[in-house]
């Protein structure tokens, strides 16, 4: 769906004009106007692709969803790529940008889909191909999209990826307390059903890693002098997302570390129960030990039939019982038990 929001000349505000009124809008010099397309159709994509005249290699980068975050120029605009973070918590209702529903395996997992800019001389179109709550936002809040379109193509890159990097926090927060719930789940029962939900946290650190990383570098270039894309008074805005983006980076890696020690933690509290059990498995084994060579010994010996009508019958078994109950006394002196 084509949504637009044009700046006119005079400073009024045009709110998706109709679509055959695109051609003069973005066309028209004088205009500064933000175009988001949210699950765009194939003739959607043409339609602009027609009056921006962009390469044909533009338009499969924006059809497809599978694009690493790069920065490329082209004769009359530049495409950035970059990725936005949804983090789908496990048995929660599904919302966009936030704890969503799971997989079938009811796994929470964080998801990275694809957001492109390209930005032209007097416009920016954003590519998206699902919800995200501050694209919407921007758009549907009078103030915010005014503020938008107040000034250069560039001011817009800001604040939208601003936004973007700022609905990170919350996601890279869900996480952290999710690992927080883990660790407490691994040293008060360590069930055979975490492994899963371990392995799959350590891939969503992997492709959050994969999707921060090199955005890292767009930026670095964006903020580059000379580079072209960034104004002059515009190049520190961009510099505070860098450092946010940094913030996300080493929250990443910390993610990362954190899975790391929570799987070493998982099998060395495995390990400890097992010991545990085989340790007492060992003090029974070592009870029944006497007593059963005795009872091989002696107990095919009997002088009197049945057995209980003899008193030292009664008196094996109580030097047995004696016996055991010294033992289990000095295993637990030792605390083996």
């Amino acid at each position: 769906m084509i949504h637009s929001r044009v700046r006119r000349q005079d400073g009024t505000f045009l709110v998706d004009p109709p679509v055959d009124r695109l051609p003069d809008l973005l066309k028209n010099p004088a205009t500064l106007s933000w175009v988001d397309l949210e699950s765009p159709t194939a003739d959607e994509l043409g339609l602009l692709s027609g009056i921006l005249a962009w390469d044909q290699l533009t338009e499969e980068d924006l059809t497809s969803e599978d694009q690493r975050t790069k920065l490329e120029r082209f004769d009359t605009y530049d495409v950035l790529v970059m990725h936005a973070l949804r983090y789908i918590a496990a048995g929660a209702a599904d919302a966009p940008g936030a704890p969503g529903q799971a997989g079938d395996d009811g796994v929470a997992r964080v998801e990275t889909p694809e957001v492109d800019f390209v930005i032209g001389k007097n416009y920016v179109v954003s590519v998206h191909y699902v919800p995200l709550p501050h694209m919407t936002e921007t758009r549907e809040t009078t103030s915010h999209y005014e503020k938008l379109l107040e000034d250069g193509p560039d001011y817009i890159l800001y604040v939208l990826t601003d936004n973007l990097v700022d609905s990170y926090f919350p996601v890279v927060d869900a996480m952290q307390d999710a690992v927080d719930e883990l660790e407490d789940q691994i040293v008060t029962n360590p069930s055979d059903k975490l492994l899963p939900v371990i392995f799959e946290m350590k891939r969503d650190a992997v492709r959050m890693r994969k999707a921060i990383s090199p955005q890292l570098e767009v930026f670095a270039r964006l903020t580059a002098p000379g580079y072209g894309v960034v104004s002059a008074e515009h190049v520190n805005y961009f510099r505070d997302v860098h450092d946010h983006l940094i913030r996300v980076f080493e929250a990443s890696d910390s993610y990362r570390e954190l899975m790391g020690g929570a799987l070493d933690a998982y099998l060395s509290t495995v390990s400890n129960r097992m010991n545990d059990v085989m340790k007492r498995l060992t003090v029974v084994a070592a009870l029944f030990l006497p007593i059963t060579f005795l009872t091989g010994l002696l107990g095919m010996n009997l002088r009197s039939t049945p057995p209980w009508d003899d008193n030292f019958f009664w008196v094996f078994l109580g030097g047995m019982a004696v016996l055991t109950a010294l033992q289990w006394y000095y295993m637990h002196r030792r605390g083996w038990t």
